[in-house]
C-alpha cells in the first residue's frame, strides 16, 4: 500500500495555510534538516530548521492564503516519500504551478525536502 504518511499530509495542509502555517511547518522539520528549492534562486540547500522556515516565510504573502494544493501521485519507499503536486494561487505567476517534492523522514520529522518544478 502506498499510503501517504500523516507527517506529509500535515505538511501540505500547513502549506495551504500560507503565512499562517509557518508555526506548524516549524514543528515538522528536524533541527538539522535540509531544503532545496527553485523559488529563491539560492543554489545551495537551506540548512537547519531556522533557515528552512525563513525560506518558507520569504516566499509567503497574504495572497498565498487562497492556495489550493492538489496531490496527484504519492510514492512511499521506506522513509522516502515522493509527491507530485499542483498549486493554484493568485500568488503564483500565471495562477498555477506544479512540481514534485521528495521528502526524507526520520522519527516522524522531515530531515530533507527537495522541491522541483515542472517545466
Amino acid at each position: 500500500m502506498n499510503e501517504m504518511p500523516l507527517e506529509i499530509s500535515n505538511f501540505f495542509l500547513a502549506m495551504q495555510a500560507g503565512p499562517h502555517g509557518l508555526d506548524m511547518l516549524a514543528t515538522m522539520f528536524a533541527e538539522d534538516a535540509t531544503y532545496s528549492e527553485p523559488f529563491s534562486g539560492q543554489t545551495e540547500p537551506h540548512k537547519g530548521r531556522k533557515a528552512i522556515i525563513s525560506a518558507f516565510d520569504a516566499s509567503r504573502s497574504d495572497a498565498f492564503d487562497d492556495a489550493v494544493i492538489n496531490l496527484s501521485a504519492v510514492d512511499v519507499q521506506g522513509e522516502t516519500v515522493t509527491v507530485q503536486w499542483t498549486c493554484i494561487s493568485q500568488a503564483i505567476p500565471g495562477g498555477r504551478g506544479s512540481g514534485t517534492n521528495v521528502f526524507q523522514l526520520k522519527d516522524g520529522l522531515i530531515t530533507s525536502l527537495v522541491t522541483t518544478l515542472d517545466l
